[in-house]
């Protein structure tokens, strides 16, 4: 005889249970998202890509870039990192600075991560452009969103509204 849930206990489904939990931050599932993709280029984690410009430098950064990190069958150190330099000026500036790009990856990481690079000279990444800063609000949107908060007491809730109406009015233009 097999065993019966009680008829008063409703069983969940899997989609309320998930949104029971609230809302998920996408932050989180990137790293589960492009892992098979960056598993496959030698990138373990996503950290050489999205810290580049911090392990390297914002110099370093603008004219070179990770492409894929190669690491000796059955082993997670001594990997050789392969780069993408803009041209041949910044390969000679990177073959320069090569003992402190090792040294940084490898400090990021905590343990011998890497310890050869080579890079080949090509076409960079384009690179996302920034949006255009929003024209100012008129003095009239500003004391209109003044206006409409003039009743809240607490300082730090009545300074984020402010700036949450002001960013609301920036739209409107």
């Amino acid at each position: 005889m097999a065993a019966t849930k009680p008829t008063s206990e409703k069983a969940v489904p899997e989609k309320s249970r998930r949104f029971r939990q609230g809302p998920i931050n996408v932050g989180n599932l990137v790293g589960r998202l492009t892992k098979p993709a960056l598993g496959k280029r030698g990138f373990a984690g996503t950290e050489i890509l999205t810290h580049w410009p911090t392990i390297v430098g914002a110099e370093l950064a603008a004219f070179a870039c990770p492409l894929e990190v190669k690491y000796p069958r059955g082993r997670n150190n001594g990997a050789t990192l392969h780069l993408r330099v803009a041209h041949g000026a910044a390969a000679a500036m990177l073959q320069m600075k090569i003992p402190a790009v090792i040294e940084r990856i490898n400090r990021f990481f905590g343990y011998e991560a890497v310890v050869q690079v080579q890079a080949a000279q090509g076409p960079m990444p384009k690179r996302a452009k920034a949006a255009p800063a929003p024209p100012p609000l008129s003095a009239q949107a500003e004391a209109e969103v003044e206006g409409q908060l003039g009743h809240i007491t607490s300082e730090p809730l009545k300074t984020a509204l402010t700036k949450l109406g002001k960013a609301l009015q920036q739209r409107k233009v």
